[in-house]
């Protein structure tokens, strides 16, 4: 391994500040704020802090994990489990430090290899042995000692060989790469902890048993040692009738570094060769008979606990240790949560006397799921219930009590089961217990019918349990079918079976379709080399994809009827045919399939932003979704899928939040969120109105959701927990400042799909036309479900990959902000105006300085409107931009306030000037200007608007 010193390490990364920041990406919030504190994890309250010390390095401390204080390469060693010397090489090399080997790799061990020699056979392998050493052992673990190793037949390795047919491979430890192996003679266990490579972290050489359990031997030594004991005093006449030869406890854990550790405090381990091998009856009966009581120390991750619950349910009176949850904020070497024993000791058992005893505790306030006591009499037994072993027992089973305000009690009665959370009665629970019993005997069973304890009542008393729903963070999003689990990340989608991932879900929101992960991605977006995005359509018979595709066709006129007007009608048939589905057809120009793509890759994107519910401050938008058409203010037209796509995003985002956009009162409704929770996923406004007050709406879309319930007492949602808005409009959101605006992500549909109520097309089309008169979901099949669910995920994929906003191509969108601006009034008023000509056909009212009172005073007598000044001159500013005019051209003297002032007889008048020719002539600078009016040309050029905002007019009128 190279040597780099840490000191150049955090020089050359501004003080550790960029190493940080790439653990951390909000700790440039910490140093925004007064009291620095940041975000490391997802949570309500930032609990971290950052700043700088003097000798110029970067600090972080977790006021929410240990509460330490690391630098740069603290933080590296924490979070991927590294030493310190492999940090500094790993930072080392990753940083481009002086004196990091820059080809850095992970700790290997010395391979060497040599001709086979006379009497080695293919196959064979040969292992030389050495007394462990301080260094050694502590790879294992703090207390372990050479005894503990010997005691299980585990030898430290000096080296290895292999024969193959041509040569022979000898693997030889080094310092930083020891390996051990447990020989039992006819067969091997090779453990190689500093391995990278999982599947070379353990290796069998020999003939290994089905089974094996580690530990057993040793219990049965000691049993029969003490039982000889006392049979040899016995034989000397001596007393021992207290001695028992059985020992205190046998402790089932997941794998030799457990059993190792657990053995240096005094306690005695078996282990399995597989986690997941199950003890059976007869290696059950042996353990009871050499030991008076049996644990089983469960890690904490899913198999482990899975494994725990299982072999608890085979036994009913082996105890059942849970490690204590705060363990897994630490991470072992390879930067996963910690999860077992060892990690406990490692971690939390720096002083082994206070250790010793917080284990000790733990052991014993462990229980078994067996919740009643038999106890004997002369004909049977008679059962007691046991409390305190029924709520331990019902716990791991999956009952609680969770959490809710807006239940008369404040909670419900859950159940989870695997990944999934339901809500139950209680007597559900009754129900339970007393089918769990059921092949029990008659005297029990009896007893559990007859007992009180578990009436509602008393399950009132069963703990409140907190449970984290959280299912997406910054980088990860994850999608919950019946028997499948999904985890969509940037770097590619993974699929898990239920309860393999620390996740949970309400029940009532698990997809029940079954879906199979697609082997290939439905679409490939890229840059090309003109450095525009760009879409490649790998699947051809996805309905939902093939209807996203139609509904960014803008130009389908042009290709499907403008194309064949003069053509007969079989040609127009077989092309629609081949290219129903296609959004780059033959007949457009280069232009325009790029736009009909970047339409299409907008909606992939918005899609992805929609499913993805983690909630970035940052990425605090609505999707806004509206027609291409642009139509007469207040015509509406409508069905063009934009509700079909949103609104059934709730087969994914079950809890759907639904509000009628057409309502006019709806922003008047003081319970309009009423019903809205943590739980609820999104909330979706369709059809918006004409003039729905969107600027309503600003608050929550940026920051927490306030619900006024009905009946009940108003209460606050956070903002990462905050469901996001989906708004669906044929028209645009009107009176949109830029703050508002930038929170919009626009998605825009063409109108491929329409009504023709007033004979503006050919025919009527709708979605199900495209596919046989088929329906989207409602007539879905299994495959086009799964086609359907699989296009989602890679929508998410394609978001997380990109952090910025991909718009949609504006154009129509911003004219149909500038009509929605204007007003109708304004509009019809201004085509008029502006349309005016002279007997020499020249436009009176344009290229020309118009008195702004004058044109107020004609505005107002055609159209009586109670339009105040100020909004008058903001509609002349939109109508100018819809035009593609410079309103108030720098070419015409404007003040400091971006106003053109004249004197006339009254005085100083405001007026305004509409420059047309900004597509003929360039835009000139002031010198330019200055020269152009000294040489006497006349000739009105635009120039850069300067238009600084509404102040007030010189003349009040």
């Amino acid at each position: 391994m190279s040597y780099v010193k840490y000191q150049d390490i955090l020089d050359g990364t501004d003080g550790g500040l960029q190493i940080i920041r790439d653990y951390y990406p909000n700790v440039d919030e910490g140093l925004a704020r007064k009291d620095n504190k940041f975000k490391i994890r997802n949570e309500n309250t930032a609990s971290a802090s950052v700043r700088q010390k003097e000798d110029g390095w970067f600090y972080v401390t977790d006021f929410g994990g240990d509460q330490k204080e690391r630098h740069a390469i603290a933080i590296c060693m924490l979070e991927d489990g590294k030493e310190f010397p492999e940090a500094c090489a790993y930072l080392g090399s990753k940083y481009g430090i002086k004196g990091a080997q820059q080809d850095w790799k992970p700790i290997m061990p010395e391979i060497t290899k040599r001709d086979v020699k006379e009497g080695e056979t293919e196959g064979e392998y040969d292992f030389k042995y050495k007394d462990f050493d301080e260094k050694s052992l502590a790879v294992l673990g703090p207390y372990v000692s050479d005894i503990h190793c010997q005691e299980y037949k585990l030898h430290n390795v000096d080296s290895y060989s292999h024969v193959k047919k041509n040569e022979v491979v000898v693997i030889t430890a080094t310092e930083d790469y020891p390996i051990f192996c447990f020989d039992f003679g006819e067969w091997k266990k090779l453990y190689q902890p500093m391995s990278y490579e999982k599947q070379f972290r353990f290796m069998y050489i020999g003939s290994k048993p089905k089974t094996h359990w580690f530990g057993m031997d040793v219990i049965k030594k000691i049993f029969n040692d003490n039982k000889a004991e006392i049979d040899e005093a016995k034989n000397n006449e001596e007393s021992l009738d207290n001695y028992d030869p059985k020992l205190d406890a046998a402790f089932i854990v997941s794998g030799g570094s457990d059993g190792l550790n657990l053995r240096s405090f005094g306690y005695y381990p078996i282990w399995s060769n597989s986690e997941t091998d199950q003890l059976t009856f007869e290696e059950y009966k042996k353990l009871k008979m050499w030991c008076k009581e049996i644990y089983y120390i469960a890690d904490l991750d899913s198999t482990g606990k899975k494994q725990a619950l299982k072999t608890g349910l085979q036994f009913l009176d082996i105890n059942l240790v849970w490690l204590p949850s705060y363990l897994k904020k630490f991470k072992d070497k390879r930067g996963n949560p910690c999860k077992d024993f060892k990690d406990l000791v490692v971690k939390t058992g720096k002083e082994r006397k206070k250790f010793s005893n917080k284990i000790a505790k733990l052991f014993q306030n462990s229980l078994p799921l067996q919740f009643w006591t038999a106890i004997p009499q002369d004909y049977g037994f008679k059962y007691q219930f046991k409390n305190t072993q029924s709520f331990h027992f019902l716990r791991n089973m999956g009952f609680g009590r969770y959490k809710d305000e807006n239940e008369k009690d404040g909670y419900v009665f859950i159940q989870i089961v695997g990944n999934f959370v339901k809500e139950i009665k209680a007597h559900v629970i009754e129900d339970f217990v007393i089918d769990f019993v059921k092949d029990q005997p008659t005297d029990l069973r009896d007893m559990i019918y007859k007992t009180q304890f578990l009436s509602e009542r008393h399950m009132a008393k069963l703990p409140m349990i907190d449970i984290d729903f959280t299912d997406a963070d910054r980088d990860s999003q994850y999608l919950f079918f019946r028997k499948k689990v999904w985890e969509v990340k940037a770097s590619g989608i993974k699929e898990f079976r239920p309860g393999e991932v620390d996740k949970f879900i309400w029940d009532d929101k698990v997809i029940e379709h079954n879906v199979k992960l697609a082997e290939q991605e439905p679409f490939k977006i890229f840059t090309d080399k003109h450095g525009d995005m760009d879409i490649q359509v790998n699947e051809k018979d996805n309905m939902f994809f093939n209807y996203l595709i139609n509904t960014s066709r803008m130009y389908w006129r042009k290709e499907l009827e403008d194309s064949f007007d003069d053509r007969p009608q079989v040609e127009a048939d077989e092309y629609f045919k081949k290219h129903q589905f296609d959004i780059a057809g033959p007949n457009l120009s280069d232009d325009e399939r790029l736009e009909q793509k970047l339409h299409l890759i907008n909606k992939i994107y918005s899609i992805g932003y929609a499913l993805h519910k983690y909630k970035n401050e940052s990425k605090a938008w609505c999707v806004f979704a509206m027609d291409n058409k642009l139509s007469e203010l207040g015509e509406a037209h409508g069905g063009s899928g934009k509700s079909l796509c949103y609104g059934y995003l709730n087969n994914v985002l079950s809890r759907r939040f639904y509000l009628k956009g057409r309502d006019p009162k709806l922003t008047q409704n003081d319970f309009i969120y009423h019903g809205v929770t943590e739980d609820t996923d999104y909330i979706f406004i369709d059809d918006a109105h004409q003039y729905l007050n969107f600027n309503f709406f600003f608050s929550e879309i940026t920051g927490s959701l306030k619900v006024n319930p009905k009946n009940g007492k108003p209460y606050e949602i956070p903002f990462d927990k905050a469901p996001k808005f989906i708004i669906t409009s044929n028209f645009t959101a009107r009176d949109l400042d830029p703050s508002t605006e930038r929170r919009l992500l626009y998605t825009v549909f063409s109108d491929y799909y329409h009504y023709n109520s007033n004979d503006e097309y050919q025919q009527i089309r709708q979605v199900s036309d495209d596919f046989g008169g088929k329906n989207l979901f409602r007539d879905f099949d299994e495959t086009q479900w799964n086609k359907y669910f699989n296009f989602l995920a890679f929508c998410i994929k394609f978001f997380l990959e990109h952090p910025s906003k991909i718009n949609p191509p504006m154009d129509n969108v911003k004219k149909r902000n500038l009509i929605s601006e204007m007003g109708k009034d304004f509009l019809d008023w201004a085509e008029v105006f502006f349309e005016k000509k002279d007997f020499d056909d020249k436009y009176l009212n344009l290229d020309r300085a118009i008195s702004k009172k004058e044109a107020y005073d004609d505005f107002i007598a055609a159209t009586r409107s109670k339009m105040k000044t100020t909004s008058f001159k903001k509609s002349l500013k939109a109508y100018a931009n819809y035009n593609n005019y410079v309103f108030n051209p720098k070419s015409q003297g404007l003040d400091s306030n971006g106003r053109i002032i004249k004197k006339t007889g009254n005085g100083s008048e405001e007026f305004f000037y509409l420059d047309t020719k900004i597509n003929s002539s360039p835009y000139l600078s002031d010198e330019e200007i200055e020269d152009r009016d000294n040489n006497g040309d006349s000739q009105d050029y635009p120039n850069n608007d300067l238009d600084t905002g509404d102040d007030p007019d010189p003349i009040d009128f």
